[in-house]
């Protein structure tokens, strides 16, 4: 019988990986910047997703990290839980927290009299999403930074 359940879980597992893997991120813009120290600041993100299966999604576990060509430069994290409705497109608020590997990165930079050209920086996110003790990863790769940095510009203007 215990045999019987094992080859059952193994078969059906994979199948419910490929359904949480129709889970899409359709937008993520930024909404709120605070520092928080000289190698961190806080963010809010608005990230838009678009969940088509029958069940209510959790997403946990968000991480990230910031690249500057090809180079890691920051980590993100979050210890957010996001609850997705079933068969919906939502829009949840992420609490974040960036950390730059050298905390004086920036202080170079304009020391040097040079700013950083954002067109060189990348962002990549993954986060766990599923039900239960079912979960899968879900990840958003080569997230332009220049666009990012429009946002931010538009949310310190207010």
């Amino acid at each position: 019988m215990f045999l019987l359940a094992a080859f059952a879980m193994v078969w059906l597992l994979p199948s419910c990986a490929d359904r949480y893997k129709d889970i899409q991120v359709k937008g993520i813009k930024l909404e709120k910047v605070t520092p928080s120290s000289l190698k961190s600041v806080d963010a809010v993100l608005m990230v838009d997703v678009d969940n088509p299966l029958r069940a209510k999604v959790k997403v946990r576990r968000m991480t990230g990290y910031v690249y500057q060509n090809g180079k890691q430069i920051a980590t993100i994290t979050s210890d957010d839980e996001v609850e997705l409705s079933p068969r919906s497109i939502s829009s949840n608020r992420i609490k974040v927290r960036v950390t730059v590997e050298n905390a004086l990165f920036f202080l170079e930079q304009f020391q040097r009299g040079v700013r950083p050209d954002y067109k060189d920086f990348t962002v990549d996110l993954s986060a766990m999403a599923g039900s239960g003790l079912f979960m899968v990863p879900m990840e958003k790769k080569n997230i332009p930074v220049a666009d990012l940095i429009k946002q931010a510009r538009s949310v310190w203007k207010k």
